[in-house]
């Protein structure tokens, strides 16, 4: 096959794959109940029906190729190049985004020094494990399946081939125990009162534990730029998607040019420079209207959904069982952490709908915003509180701390001393617990 057609050959087998998750999302309760993502589900049929699985036994197999696992890469560069593009700059710095993104800023370092910590202890009893393991949780937890496999790309091209098998994995199990994990604390603190807008997490509406919009309920995903007739309005969103594509790779290119060094800077790092510099030149050349950016929203989500589901069915299970009980170890100690940074900073340092907000966050930092908001809407359907607004103010201004972990630290993790990048680290944590003591702490 030529090259599009075996793009193409892949699309099917995926587009099938997300069909499967999306009815077992639909059909199956224990699924309904837990919200698992229809691309997660469908990414674990693809891994047990794939070769690693089902063709260890039998020559008839779902046919998951060596292209399919490309797919993430390329995918990551368009969803975080999508980042800022059309985007209107936020101008909520108030009490409660200041102190949402404190939190945050608090649980990523937690994410990062735990990860660190645990990999340290590990090293002399697993002679072959890098200290580069230790940045998997925050990449997968955090960061979620984009940030994945960026940074595992990032850890791979820095000398380690196992990088993105291992921070998918974190990201995978960062995913399940953000939902799961997250639903156990949501009945414990409804029942407890915590809760100010359900009395049960089973007020949730059926169609919303499906996934299924009924056709009364459904709303238009974007506005038409243009005419059918002049250019089809998802072609020239589409359009803007390849343009900054490409022109990450040129950029790339050019700084390799620059100077060796530069090569280290992943291309999705070039992508967002490039989204937001296309959109920057758009709004000064008055075509900042061309742009539709809940259009651009639905193109960044496919990209998502399709990425979680060849990323998850093309893990590789040899590696998981290398890396098995250093895999292990750090999910658990990072899972403890999470819970019990995430919901004690709440409850100190949120003045109002600590419980909401703390959901909200625990969400967020356990996998994408999507999670965050997916658990606070079962105890806020409506969104009266202001969960929502802490946890996309979390999610909007922890790029300045966490940008750094994903663009350079994976080529750190191989050029400098462990301990110094654990200092430094600790050192930010303590900046962040600071800022916590002295502008947001409650006494309770």
């Amino acid at each position: 096959m030529n090259a599009i057609a075996v793009v193409f050959s892949d699309l099917s087998v995926l587009s099938l794959l997300l069909l499967i998750g999306f009815l077992l999302r639909k059909k199956v309760s224990v699924f309904q109940n837990l919200y698992l993502p229809a691309s997660l589900l469908a990414g674990f049929v693809g891994l047990l029906l794939g070769p690693q699985v089902l063709g260890q036994y039998t020559s008839w197999h779902l046919p998951i190729s060596s292209t399919i696992a490309q797919w993430p890469g390329v995918l990551v560069t368009v969803v975080l190049g999508l980042s800022f593009f059309g985007t209107e700059s936020s101008h909520n710095f108030g009490k409660i985004a200041l102190s949402a993104a404190t939190q945050g800023g608090l649980v990523h370092q937690t994410q990062v020094l735990v990860g660190m910590g645990a990999t340290l202890l590990m090293m002399p009893h697993f002679p072959n494990l890098p200290f580069a393991f230790g940045l998997t949780p925050v990449f997968g937890f955090h960061g979620g399946h984009g940030t994945a496999n960026a940074a595992g790309a990032a850890l791979q091209a820095a000398g380690w081939a196992d990088g993105v098998s291992v921070a998918n994995t974190m990201a995978t199990a960062g995913l399940l125990s953000g939902i799961i994990i997250g639903m156990i604390v949501i009945n414990i603190g409804v029942r407890r009162g915590y809760a100010q807008k359900v009395s049960k997490p089973q007020d949730i509406p059926q169609d919303i534990r499906e996934g299924f919009v009924p056709v009364e309920k459904r709303v238009a995903i974007g506005k038409g730029v243009t005419y059918n007739d002049a250019l089809d309005p998802l072609a020239l969103q589409l359009a803007f998607v390849g343009i900054i594509y490409g022109s990450a790779r040129i950029l790339s290119t050019s700084l390799t040019w620059v100077h060796p060094l530069l090569k280290e800077i992943p291309l999705f790092a070039c992508a967002m420079i490039c989204g937001a510099l296309l959109s920057f030149i758009l709004k000064k050349l008055n075509m900042r209207d061309y742009i539709d950016r809940p259009t651009v929203n639905r193109i960044s989500g496919v990209a998502l959904d399709y990425l979680v589901c060849s990323a998850i069915s093309t893990l590789s299970l040899k590696v998981f069982s290398l890396y098995m009980v250093p895999l292990i170890v750090t999910i658990l100690a990072v899972i403890v952490g999470n819970l019990i940074v995430n919901f004690y900073f709440a409850w100190k340092m949120f003045d109002v709908d600590w419980f909401e907000r703390a959901i909200g966050s625990y969400g967020l930092e356990s996998g994408v915003l999507a999670t965050g908001l997916m658990l606070l809407r079962v105890i806020d359907p409506q969104f009266e509180t202001s969960g929502q607004e802490s946890a996309a103010s979390s999610a909007a201004l922890c790029y300045p701390w966490s940008l750094p972990y994903i663009m350079f630290m994976p080529a750190l993790a191989f050029a400098v001393s462990p301990w110094i990048l654990f200092a430094g680290s600790a050192a930010l944590w303590v900046v962040f617990y600071v800022i916590a003591r002295k502008f947001f702490w409650q006494s309770r």
